[in-house]
């Protein structure tokens, strides 16, 4: 297994360099706070009453927030925002950047090991947000519970003529009022990444895509991400670190750090009083 334990920046660098990107795919980055308890997996799934309600969080929250939620959005726009302010959705949030990822593999627990994964996707599964793709898996979301694959017809004729898809088709259409009426069963079934919009000025600053998932057999199930897209952060290959904290100090040398990241004012006020509520104490002190 190779486990490698970087110190610092340029250990980092080294250990990415050692991992070639196979021409035709697409390398992301995601970084999380540790690596033992993870799992490379949405938010909306990891409780079963989450996912059993996606289409009544998304409907609450519309209902709720009709101005940062305005029916003028596609569905997976809706998501995006969702993500945004930390409800759970079927999305699982990426980064170009590599420094970024070792950032928010920082940014928690540092008593714990983070660790970076590295996603090399084939060109083919990476979408722009506009995509007939993008738009079949993101209205899987306004699916109930009971949206299981398994008990709808396998020839595609029949597959296309079923009530169920009928809804789905109807949403699809709310997004795309030109989309034939041809659903291909595999593709609920993906997981595809998707570029999006640097509309949001914390997308632009983390350099952000997405990994949307699609459903497995059934709603309460996601759709598996193809076994040779995680090229570092399994058992055979992984980057760990435990020193956080002086990550951090070195990442802030470079550019990335909270207020970079998050450039939101509610995000940036604790650093500004944090500011001069040192340099008052440094005058105290004197």
């Amino acid at each position: 297994m190779a486990h490698t334990v970087i110190k610092n920046i340029s250990e980092f660098a080294a250990a990415l360099a050692e991992i070639p990107l196979a021409p035709g795919k697409t390398r992301f980055f995601r970084g999380h706070s540790d690596y033992k308890k993870y799992k490379v997996e949405p938010s909306i799934f990891r409780k079963d009453y989450l996912i059993a309600n996606e289409e009544n969080l998304i409907h609450e929250a519309i209902i709720r927030c009709p101005s940062e939620l305005p029916s003028s959005l596609s569905m997976f726009e809706v998501l995006v925002r969702l993500q945004h302010y930390s409800l759970p959705t079927r999305l699982l949030d990426l980064t170009s950047n590599a420094l970024v990822a070792l950032y928010f593999a920082c940014r928690h627990k540092e008593k714990t090991e983070g660790e970076v994964l590295v996603f090399d996707i084939p060109n083919e599964q990476v979408k722009y947000y506009e995509s007939d793709t993008v738009s079949i898996i993101s209205n899987i979301a306004k699916r109930n519970k009971n949206f299981d694959l398994t008990k709808l017809p396998a020839d595609k004729e029949a597959f296309n003529s079923n009530e169920e898809i009928g809804r789905l088709l109807h949403d699809i259409r709310r997004d795309k009022p030109a989309f034939r009426p041809i659903i291909d069963a595999a593709d609920l079934r993906r997981v595809i990444a998707v570029r999006t919009r640097l509309d949001n000025a914390r997308i632009a600053k983390q350099e952000g895509a997405f990994l949307l998932f699609g459903t497995g057999n059934n709603k309460l199930e996601p759709a598996k991400i193809p076994d040779e897209w995680l090229v570092c952060g399994t058992v055979d290959r992984r980057i760990v670190f435990s020193n956080k904290h002086t990550l951090k100090k070195e990442l802030a040398s470079f550019g990335v750090s909270e207020q970079s990241l998050f450039p939101e004012l509610d995000s940036q006020a604790p650093a500004i009083v944090l500011k001069f509520s040192n340099k008052y104490a440094r005058k105290k002190k004197i």
